[in-house]
This record gives C-alpha cells, structure tokens and sequence, in this order.
C-alpha cells in the first residue's frame, strides 16, 4: 500500500467507515435532524451544524492547497451559520462534506510519495502530516458532535433539591428569632451536638456508598446504580435523615425551638417533594432491581 492508499483510506474510515475510537463523522450525524443540529448547548458555544460545515471548509482548504499553498480560509467562512434551517439544508451540508472528503481522498489516492512527503509552500510541514491531521480533526469533531447531540439525561422531576429545604428551615427559624420573637429552650447542648455527630455521619457514610459506587448522588444528575449497602440495608433515604437529625441538632445548640417546630414541615417537603417524586422514577429506570429495595427496606426508619 504506497502513503496515498493509506491516507485515502484513513479519510475514507473516518468519514464512513469503522474508526478504533468509536462510530465514524457519518454515523454520528446520521442521528441528528436539523433542529438538534441547530441546537446551541451554550453561549458562546458552536452548533453541530456549524461545526459540519466548519469541517467541510477544512477538508476543501487542504485540497486546495495541493495547487496553492497559501489557499485558506477567511473568519467569515470558518463556522459559518446554515442560510436555512431546513433538514433539506442539513442533509445537504452533511452530503456536501462527505463529499468533500470524497474528492480529497481520490486525489490523495493517486499521489506519489514524493509529492506527499514535499513541503507544503513554506508552511513547515508536508502533505502528508497536513492530511493526517484533516483524519484528526474529523475526528476530534465528530467526537464533539457526539457529545453536543447526546440527549439530556433524564432526572426525577423534584420540587427542589433536598438540601434546599433543611436549608431553608435553618434560615427561617434564625429569622424568626430574631425578628418574630425571641424565644429560647432551656436545655443541655450536648444532645444536639450528638445528634449533628449522628446526623452527619449518617449523611457521609451514605454518601461514601455512592462514590465508592462511581454513581452521581447529587440531585440534578440521574443515578447509574442502585445503592444497597450501608445506611442503605436499613433505610432508603439516609441522607435526608441525616439532614433532619443535623437540623433538630442544630435546634438544640442554638436553644430556638423554631428548628423543632420546623422540623416536622421540613420533613414534609422531603416525603412528599423529593421522596416520593423519586421513586416511580427509580424504578422506571431500574425496574426490578428498585423494587427488591422498595420491598425490603423502610422509607424512612
């Protein structure tokens, strides 16, 4: 196989064919419609069409090359945005860059060594290395479009994260004391600094189950597993049990009985606003596996 055999294949697989690092650029866009290739994930950030017609420029520039060197190409061109957002349009701008790359592995393929390994103008590289990067560029960029069309993970559609409410139960009871009445319990600080120990350990080692696991325990991420070890084997909801043991703590301590008299509502926004939005959830998504914990563990103690 002479160098042009290899670099038009190597194109050719990167486009359309079977690349070791995953699906090839056509594979990739094949899963998007217009609309989803229109799609800016970011300010500042650029479209998997933009990033299309951005490669189609670098394949055509390099070609271009091979009958002048200083060929390339204006701001204006690199990442230009679609005239129209039609699928007529995006399946015209995904063909054109297949076939971009098309053309330039036909001329590749016919090319002498000499002329792949001579420099390209005063550039300070060949051919040869200009075109091994256009097979890496394509594939630095379909990576990114597989990335940007990757549909957004589905999460338990919670009142708000769970922290939120302890949280605000905190701020509320300093607020009421200190501009609704202030009233003060009248009892040892020792049992709640027992408590925040309790509670806060509870919440860490529920969470240590879930690292060790290499699964998201933070609420705007869905899970990858079920956790049942642990604080798990006994109760479903540990870490907001711990919350709630930090919180009538931390009541004891600071001696305002407005942390109590939370407590039972900050509870209820747990069960009814995180708790049971989560778990038809959780077990659409792990089935089986869900249910046996449903069965054989308590929601709460």
């Amino acid at each position: 196989m002479t160098q042009g055999e290899r670099l038009a294949a190597e194109l050719r697989r990167a486009w359309d064919g079977d690349p070791w690092h995953g699906p090839s650029v056509r594979a990739v866009l094949t899963r998007l419609t217009a609309s989803q290739a229109a799609h800016r994930r970011a300010r500042g950030s650029h479209t998997p069409w933009e990033l299309v017609r951005h490669l189609r420029l670098w394949v055509e520039v390099p070609l271009r090359r091979f009958d002048d060197p200083a060929a390339t190409a204006t701001e204006a061109e690199n990442f230009s945005p679609p005239s129209v957002l039609t699928d007529a349009q995006w399946h015209a701008d995904v063909d054109a860059l297949g076939d971009a790359v098309e053309q330039l592995a036909q001329r590749v393929q016919a090319l002498p060594d000499a002329t792949l390994d001579a420099p390209v103008g005063d550039r300070g590289y060949n051919h040869a290395f200009m075109l091994d990067g256009v097979v890496q560029h394509l594939a630095y960029h379909g990576g990114q479009i597989a990335l940007l069309a990757r549909p957004k993970e589905e999460v338990a559609n919670l009142l708000a994260p769970a922290p939120v409410f302890p949280l605000s139960a905190i701020v509320l009871a300093e607020l009421a004391r200190r501009f609704v009445y202030d009233v003060r319990l009248n009892v040892p600080a020792v049992p709640g600094w027992l408590l925040i120990v309790a509670g806060a350990a509870l919440a860490i080692w529920a969470n240590n189950h879930f690292v060790i696991r290499r699964t998201p325990a933070v609420p705007w991420r869905a899970p990858r597993e079920i956790v049942r070890d642990g604080p798990y084997r006994f109760t479903r909801n540990p870490m907001y049990l711990g919350f709630l043991l930090i919180m009538a703590g931390l009541g004891v301590v600071r001696q305002n009985p407005y942390y109590l008299a939370l407590l039972p509502i900050t509870w209820a926004f747990l069960h009814w606003g995180v708790v049971l939005r989560e778990e038809p959830f959780l077990l659409r998504k792990f089935g089986a596996s869900y249910q046996r914990l449903l069965d054989s563990t308590r929601r709460w103690i």
